[in-house]
């Protein structure tokens, strides 16, 4: 009677007191839940290109509560796939209902082993990030892990949008895992990942990371930059970085166009010539006295080529990267509205790019400045900028004066095909539009007879600079007592100079000493990029522009040499007249 009763109260306690925790009980032993990973949508290039995308691959699996021999079958698989003996034995030993064996392996791999007919060895199918240009811009794009889950970069930044969403799958199983027919069984699908659409163009982003490769290597140099955009609408077309490891140049991992700061040097003199051209203070013609050096607090400062005492315009000064001649125009302009100005070009904050990592640079608020920052800071010493920073500040002088927000993501496309652009943050008004065209022609004069020649592009007008900054080193200062100086080299060119299309900034750090400069070590990369691009993006050349192509073609003029050739027409119309009054005059008409 008492174990009648016990059972009894057993009975009641199962079925009346707490049925819904052993139903619960017994639901977790015979439905298993499957996740069902959602497809990673690709990255691509502003073309439709793709920079990245996912791939199914076989992940060899198990369930250790089948394995009758774990040793046996850890042996057997050890021969095929990539994991020694002892980690599969001790998998496949663990009692556990799931285990991976090997994870997103070849098609072959995945056969050969199930063909060896083992009891609880099973394959599934995952998604592994491939990029079909191997390195190829992956400073940009980042890294996945193995789960599909983007750690750097963009993959990281857009990780929620290009994960999309798992799918679950419900079944009943019985005792040894097999599905039960006709049991329990309901699927919610994946919904597959958003694609996302970059500014960049592929064909330009190879050609840039070969061509500062071997730049680079020319060069001499430790590590290199190479940064492309188009100056109307901030789209970076190419963002190369690379750097010397092991003897040999190779591409980084590292976005260095955002994340690396350095000192400039001589490419900041048009932005400090900007804002002495807005003051009124001077204008392009203004001519001054510029001796070989000058005195500014407890410093001398020197051109980097001995001359007498000389009668030079602001243009001058620029096309010969006169520092003596900066300083002397800055010391005029003042503390202040320099400062003003660098900040109304972007230095010293991030950009709207809105990249990990991104660098703000160092521009030192004007109260904390000494006797010595005005001049240096002028010349691009003791400043801090990134290579993002200073082609968007050139892009302003090609813009007409209007900063552009700097855009790498053009926006999104859903799997039905449906783009969506990115929200773009609205231009800057910087300069006059008159300021911007007068620094082109400044500019242009740099690579046409100037510092910058080795810039030139045929069949086109550049506007450029060059820089040649000295390095700072760890310890403090720049070497100059010891001798050994390290410097950061750079040009940037905007082409066609009339009405640019292309800005393109490169940088060579620490390049050898025979081709130190900026015109000699960074210009020419610059050259060998720009012949490229412009035939990618299809940039007409100055006879294009303004004359007949071979085809008898007209091609349309820009602006400015509409206003050129009706100014033209005009004074020969002019001229006519005059003559024909000289004429009239002299028969006594």
């Amino acid at each position: 009677m008492l174990i009648a009763a016990a059972l009894a109260w057993r009975l009641v306690s199962l079925q009346i007191l707490e049925p819904d925790r052993y139903l619960a009980h017994g639901a977790a032993q015979r439905i298993s839940i499957v996740d069902l990973p959602a497809a990673r949508g690709a990255i691509l290039d502003r073309n439709g290109v793709d920079l990245a995308l996912s791939v199914p691959l076989q992940t060899v699996a198990a369930n250790p509560r089948l394995i009758e021999d774990p040793i046996r079958a850890a042996r057997a698989l050890a021969q095929i796939v990539d994991t020694d003996v002892e980690t599969l034995e001790e998998r496949l030993s663990n009692g556990r209902a799931f285990v991976y064996v090997d994870r997103q392996v070849s098609e072959d791999v995945a056969e050969a082993a199930l063909d060896l007919d083992l009891t609880g060895i099973f394959s599934i199918q995952e998604r592994s990030r491939v990029r079909p240009g191997e390195d190829s811009a992956i400073a940009i794009l980042g890294r996945t892990d193995i789960d599909d889950t983007g750690v750097s970069g963009l993959e990281y930044v857009y990780d929620d949008m290009l994960s999309g969403t798992p799918g679950e799958l419900i079944v009943e199983t019985g005792a040894r895992g097999s599905t039960i027919p006709g049991g329990e069984y309901q699927i919610e699908p994946a919904v597959l990942g958003s694609d996302v659409v970059l500014s960049i163009d592929r064909s330009l982003q190879f050609a840039a990371e070969r061509l500062l490769a071997e730049g680079v290597e020319a060069a001499g140099g430790e590590a290199g930059i190479l940064i492309a955009m188009d100056p109307e609408t901030g789209e970076i077309l190419a963002s190369a970085a690379v750097v010397r490891e092991g003897g040999e140049i190779r591409p980084s991992t590292e976005h260095r166009a955002v994340t690396w700061s350095y000192e400039p040097g001589s490419i900041m003199k048009p932005l400090t010539f900007s804002a002495v051209l807005e003051s009124g203070i001077g204008a392009p013609s203004s001519v001054r006295e510029v001796p070989g050096w000058v005195h500014v607090h407890d410093s001398d400062f020197r051109d980097s080529f001995p001359h007498e005492e000389e009668q030079w315009s602001i243009a001058d000064i620029l096309r010969r990267s006169s520092n003596v001649g900066t300083i002397l125009w800055a010391v005029d302009l003042g503390e202040e509205r320099l400062y003003e100005r660098l900040l109304e070009f972007g230095l010293g904050r991030t950009t709207e790019l809105d990249f990990p990592g991104e660098a703000a640079g160092i521009l030192p608020v004007v109260g904390k400045w000494s006797g010595t920052s005005l001049p240096t800071i002028a010349i691009g010493q003791g400043v801090a900028v990134t290579p993002l920073q200073m082609v968007t500040a050139f892009s302003t002088i090609a813009n007409e004066g209007r900063r552009p927000a700097p855009t790498l993501v053009l926006g999104t496309r859903d799997t039905m095909g449906v783009f969506q652009p990115s929200e773009r943050a609205p231009d800057q008004q910087v300069l006059e539009p008159e300021t911007s065209r007068q620094l082109l022609a400044m500019l242009e004069m740099v690579v046409e007879s100037g510092t910058g020649t080795r810039g030139q592009v045929p069949g086109y007008r550049v506007a450029g600079k060059t820089g040649t900054a000295w390095k700072p080193r760890p310890e403090g200062g720049y070497g100059e007592g010891s001798g050994n100086i390290d410097y950061v080299s750079s040009f940037v060119g905007m082409l066609p100079a009339e009405d640019p299309e292309l800005v393109v900034l490169v940088v060579v750090d620490e390049p050898g000493l025979s081709t130190y400069s900026g015109g000699r070590a960074a210009a020419p990369i610059f050259a060998d990029f720009a012949q490229f691009a412009v035939r990618q993006r299809r940039i007409p050349s100055e006879a294009e522009r303004i004359g007949l192509e071979e085809t008898g073609r007209v091609m349309a003029a820009t602006p400015a040499q509409v206003a050129a050739l009706e100014a033209a027409e005009a004074l020969a119309l002019e001229e006519a007249e005059r003559n024909s009054g000289e004429v009239a005059a002299s028969t006594g008409g």
